[in-house]
């Protein structure tokens, strides 16, 4: 019986701590650009790139590089590009319709933060999204990116 109890008192304990050490997040910073999108064949486009096995319909948006922290390029691609899983068809986005078109980006940078009680460090994740609304479509990409950890008072 008191193993039970022992046992049941180190399990309370390892929850607690758990539950202690939660990641949180704290919005850094949100803007919105206005950037110029070539919505032909040639700035949409079906592609794995940086998906595996997994056919996404892409926009490449050049002008990105500018305006983000993180590499927002998947290995392969002539630009920084955001995906939709609205549709897997390119010609939902073409529309029979190639033109250059000025679209909205809304890029939010976030801090994770994920306190570390053993070790007394809080460990430190850049995210960045992207994210737009092209012809109806929601297209998105997110990058992260490890900072240096901090000391555990410096989890804020």
């Amino acid at each position: 019986m008191e193993t039970v109890v022992k046992g049941f008192l180190i399990c309370l304990s390892f929850a607690s701590a758990m539950s202690a050490a939660q990641a949180q997040t704290v919005l850094m910073s949100k803007k919105t650009v206005t950037l110029p999108v070539d919505l032909s064949s040639a700035g949409v486009r079906s592609s794995n790139a940086g998906y595996g096995t997994t056919y996404l319909v892409k926009i490449l948006v050049p002008g990105l590089a500018a305006e983000t922290l993180l590499n927002h390029r998947n290995e392969g691609e002539a630009a920084p590009c955001l995906a939709t899983y609205d549709t897997d068809k390119v010609e939902d986005i073409t529309q029979n319709n190639p033109t250059v078109e000025n679209i909205k980006f809304t890029i939010t940078e976030e801090k994770i933060l994920w306190p570390n009680t053993t070790d007394k460090i809080c460990n430190v994740t850049l995210a960045e999204t992207i994210n737009a609304v092209v012809r109806g479509h929601k297209f998105t990409h997110l990058r992260r990116a490890d900072l240096p950890a901090r000391h555990i008072d410096d989890c804020k």
